[in-house]
């Protein structure tokens, strides 16, 4: 039998490159799921309640920034565009905070607003 024109060999693809991200993915998830629990362990402790934030939103950033590396690719993409997200992360940070203290019920006269009880 003659093979047919359809039976085109495909290259060979090496794919060892694959099994090293499937391992750091994995190994990712196990740390977030160890910082996770330091974070519910650390709520009944009986710390400061400012030690316990502190750390609360340093564990939090943390994760925050291992997440977007490894499962957004920017650790595998250039620098450039990690720098191009990480301004658009601060832009949005600094206008988010920015909103808080604005929008702030301590700024607004609570008289004129129905349903706000002065302070």
């Amino acid at each position: 039998m003659k093979d047919s024109p359809l039976d085109i060999p495909l290259p060979s693809i090496d794919k060892s490159g694959e099994n090293k991200k499937y391992h750091a993915f994995v190994n990712l998830a196990l740390i977030l799921a160890a910082v996770t629990g330091i974070e519910l362990v650390l709520v009944y402790l009986p710390f400061s309640i400012a030690f316990v934030y502190s750390v609360l939103i340093a564990l939090s950033l943390f994760k925050f920034i291992a997440v977007i590396a490894w499962f957004m690719h920017l650790i595998y993409d250039k620098l450039i565009l990690t720098l191009a997200f990480g301004t658009g992360m601060a832009i949005a940070t600094g206008t988010y905070t920015a909103l808080l203290f604005l929008l702030g019920s301590d700024r607004v006269a609570p008289v004129e607003i129905p349903g706000i009880v002065p302070m």
